[in-house]
């Protein structure tokens, strides 16, 4: 207690209240990243990436591309979305630093995503006009000739032992990057009876392909897949064969250079009883044989005098009119031999009434019979 020296009352002392602020900002030390941090790692990748297109947009072909693609981002609303799409496909298709996966890696993307960008700006500067690289396998629709032995087997025999050896021995190099190796290895899926896999398969592989050729060859062979997927297969599905449908318009929409989904829609009518259907499809198949290759045109002709399912139509007055004259004029030119000249005089000879199948379809279908168009 403090006593005053004037009247003796008491007293408090002054209280002295410090607000202290701590040390000024100056006294702060600067904030530092550990080297080789996870926030250090994603600066670096994304000034790499930053300098990589500024390098891009000084050449004419970047500057011709980028044009094109600001006018898609501008519609979209997602310019650096697709700035860094155009860097992924310059990266793998351009620079060739690796492939897609290389590149999910090193810039910390999704792998399937990356493969998908890279689809989209090879979509976008082919229908422009532009040549964005030499990779006929992609945008023209040829495939690698390190697959070529693998072809080979699986059209002959996509079931065989050879077949799936050949497909295991490829996989490591080719799975997730082409199209191709995901055709060949869901038909051997398929001949396998796995069709859950088949279908997956395929399905990926349509990720990664961008000529119209192989998206339909693709969109084929899922609906041959489907059109396997009965109730007493590995993968029952209640609507298999209203999906083989879909899937072979699409296939029919995407390219009409080859004759494997009409074939087959046009088996899928009469199995289900509509001859006027499949009267239709031979129709569309003649109206685009002749824009086939003569190497293709000779396929049609020679499955066309061996398929099985032919025979309830083929005194039918529009299977006179297309397939018996195209297996005519293959015999005179000597494109077929003793067993279409047989079949062409057995069609020739037919009565002409037609009797369309007791049952709207099969309950199972056998695999080999499904079009056997396969081929790739």
């Amino acid at each position: 207690m403090a006593h005053s020296h004037d009247d003796g009352s008491i007293s408090q002392p002054e209280v002295l209240t410090l607000h202290w602020e701590g040390p000024a900002g100056a006294e702060f030390p600067p904030e530092h990243r550990f080297p080789g941090s996870q926030e250090e790692s994603r600066a670096a990748r994304e000034a790499e990436r930053e300098q990589e297109l500024r390098d891009l947009s000084r050449t004419r072909q970047g500057r011709e591309i980028w044009e094109q693609i600001r006018g898609e981002a501008s519609s979209r609303g997602d310019g650096e979305l697709w700035r860094r799409k155009l860097h992924a496909y310059w990266w793998v298709k351009m620079k060739a630093g690796g492939n897609a996966g290389d590149y999910a890696r090193r810039f910390d993307a999704n792998h399937a995503t990356v493969r998908t960008w890279i689809a989209e700006v090879a979509k976008l500067g082919y229908q422009v006009g532009f040549r964005l690289h030499e990779d006929r396998l992609v945008l023209v629709g040829e495939a690698p000739t390190e697959l070529k032995r693998l072809r080979e087997l699986v059209n002959a025999d996509a079931g065989s032992a050879e077949a799936t050896a050949e497909l295991c021995r490829v996989a490591s190099r080719f799975r997730g990057e082409e199209p191709y190796f995901h055709l060949n290895e869901g038909h051997v899926l398929r001949a396998q009876g796995r069709l859950r896999e088949s279908e997956e398969t395929l399905r990926e592989g349509l990720t990664v392909a961008e000529a119209r050729l192989v998206r339909s060859l693709l969109w084929n062979a899922r609906g041959q897949t489907f059109w396997d997927c009965t109730a007493a297969s590995s993968f029952p599905l209640g609507d298999h064969l209203e999906r083989a449908e879909k899937a072979f318009r699409r296939a029919v929409v995407l390219d009409q250079s080859i004759y494997f989904p009409f074939v087959n829609l046009a088996q899928l009518a009469l199995e289900a009883g509509d001859e006027r259907r499949c009267e239709y499809w031979i129709g569309e198949l003649s109206g685009v044989r002749r824009r086939m290759t003569d190497e293709m045109n000779s396929a049609l002709v020679r499955y066309l005098s061996e398929a099985e399912w032919s025979r309830p139509v083929e005194s039918a007055r529009f299977w006179k009119g297309g397939p018996v004259k195209w297996i005519r004029e293959a015999v005179r030119r000597g494109v077929l031999a003793g067993v279409a000249v047989v079949l062409l005089i057995g069609v020739l000879a037919a009565p002409a009434a037609y009797s369309a199948p007791t049952t709207p379809f099969p309950e199972t279908v056998e695999r080999d019979n499904n079009g056997g168009t396969g081929g790739n």
